[in-house]
């Protein structure tokens, strides 16, 4: 019996001495991510020669080559067979999208033609031809739906009066169409009489899909979304307009005479996530995951917008905590967990990048252990202009409660303030399913989003380096690489133990 005590003390002891022995050398490594190198970094990625990264195009191209360029300086070697299949050049995964030419889709009501601009939106075009409509089925301002109401390959009508306006508007729409598409409508039109707050939220004249045809219209594919200007909507109805139907219970078929014309203008382009893998010891075969978006929206109309934050901040905080982990392996303490640094590209044009990488993994989903993913660190919020430093956790407890509490045990060395707030099942901004990371969560990988919130210049070409606050990106960045380094080195993968939602 005394033996078995000895045993039992002399275990935790060892265990004990593995684990201060862990987190000194993550204290150690973490030393080496400093305010300066990721200013310079960002410098260089949030400048004008970089053409606002736009997914396909040159400067997407030349921030691709950069991320190579210093992961191989790190002495991140190329990923190894047999992973390399579907890498080129040691470091990229290609994949195809094709460039939709927006404008390809109208609506004629008589002698009226609403187009893009003129009249009505749409973000992604879903439809491959056309369709008559002579008949709406009207679904009033709720996000759910009637009980059996059969609206498959229908033509649906929302109103879309009660949105609001800026990023709380687009997060109630897509709730609103996300539930109305599981019905799975061929057409869904949204009423509104602020048209203008959403065309604010197109950029440029072309949207991209995967060429592979797995996911059109963000991924959904039923229910072409079209915004109508209210007034428009209501020459449509004729004799029933907006006005009117606000009175009469959602499934009430109205008829139109409405036609739907698609004359769609494509061309294919191909796009990089960049891959630095950095393999583990004894338990390698499973994988932590970091990502972070590399592509902004680029240039329009001469003016280019350089996305320091969005997401040149998660892009130069991966440049730093990869090379943390690189300057570990190479003293010979490297991660037991590998560990795959992944700046994707296509996150401004539906978060395609991750989503080409979720459907065909170069690491099998079923050994990755987490996705950690940064989206604008850079920056304060409105919430926070008075508070102490804060980060948005965001997904940490959706699937493992393990992972939560793994994030909170970093941050003590980290002090940062973890703001909840975003993470609640119901915010309306709906941020959980509007990063990469959503993409791992999908596919019941546990994840994490850290986010700093939505400023002023968020999608606008004043977001430039000179409004980041590094000592809070320095920060920051610290966290998400504690957070990996436990991950990476405990005795245990953590469990996934809440069902997908």
């Amino acid at each position: 019996m005394m033996i078995r005590s000895l045993v039992a003390i002399a275990a935790t002891f060892i265990v004990a001495a593995a684990v201060a022995q862990s987190d000194s050398l993550a204290r150690f490594y973490s030393a080496s991510i400093t305010e300066k190198e990721l200013n310079a970094h960002l410098s260089v990625l949030a400048s004008d020669e970089y053409q606002g990264r736009d997914t396909g195009k040159e400067g997407q191209k030349m921030a691709a080559a950069y991320l190579k360029e210093h992961f191989q300086a790190m002495g991140i070697p190329p990923v190894p067979d047999p992973y390399a299949e579907q890498i080129t050049e040691g470091y990229f995964q290609p994949y195809e999208l094709v460039e939709e030419h927006v404008g390809g889709l109208s609506l004629a009501s008589g002698a009226d033609v609403l187009e893009l601009g003129k009249g009505l939106v749409y973000f992604n075009l879903a439809l491959t031809a056309g369709m008559e409509v002579r008949e709406l089925v009207y679904l009033g301002s709720s996000a759910t739906l009637p009980v059996g109401l059969d609206l498959a390959g229908k033509a649906v009508l929302l109103n879309g009066a009660d949105l609001g306006s800026g990023e709380a508007a687009m997060g109630s729409l897509r709730q609103r169409v996300e539930q109305v598409r599981k019905g799975k409508p061929r057409l869904i039109l949204v009423s509104t009489p602020k048209l203008a707050d959403f065309a604010a939220f197109m950029h440029g004249g072309t949207r991209m899909r995967l060429a592979d045809g797995e996911t059109k219209s963000n991924g959904t594919p039923t229910g072409q979304l079209v915004l109508v200007d209210e007034s428009a909507m209501n020459g449509v109805l004729g004799k029933t307009s907006m006005r009117k139907l606000v009175r009469k219970k959602p499934g009430r078929v109205v008829p139109v005479a409405l036609d739907v014309r698609v004359a769609p203008k494509e061309e294919r382009v191909f796009a990089e996530n960049v891959l630095a893998y950095i393999e583990g010891t004894d338990l390698k075969e499973e994988v932590i995951v970091i990502t972070a978006h590399y592509d902004h929206i680029g240039v329009e109309k001469g003016v280019v917008y350089n996305g320091a934050d969005d997401d040149g901040s998660g892009t130069v905080a991966l440049l730093e905590i990869a090379d943390a982990f690189a300057q570990a392996k190479a003293a010979g303490h490297g991660p037991r967990r590998s560990v795959l640094i992944m700046p994707v590209s296509g996150e401004e044009k539906g978060l395609l990048g991750s989503r080409f990488y979720s459907d065909h993994p170069v690491f099998p989903l079923a050994g990755t252990v987490a996705n950690l993913n940064i989206d604008m660190i850079g920056r304060v919020d409105s919430a926070h202009m008075k508070s102490e430093p804060y980060v948005y956790i965001i997904g940490s407890d959706r699937l493992s409660t393990e992972l939560h509490t793994v994030n909170e045990a970093a941050n003590k060395d980290v002090g940062l303030m973890l703001d909840y707030a975003f993470n609640a099942e119901d915010d309306p901004n709906r941020f959980y399913y509007r990063s990469d990371h959503y993409n791992f969560a999908r596919k019941g990988v546990p994840c994490i989003f850290y986010f700093s919130g939505v400023h002023e210049d968020y999608h606008q070409p004043g977001d430039d380096i000179e409004k980041i606050r590094f000592d809070l990106l320095h920060q920051r960045t610290l966290l998400v690489f504690r957070t990996a380094w436990e991950l990476a080195n405990r005795a245990a993968r953590i469990v996934v133990d809440k069902p997908m939602k």
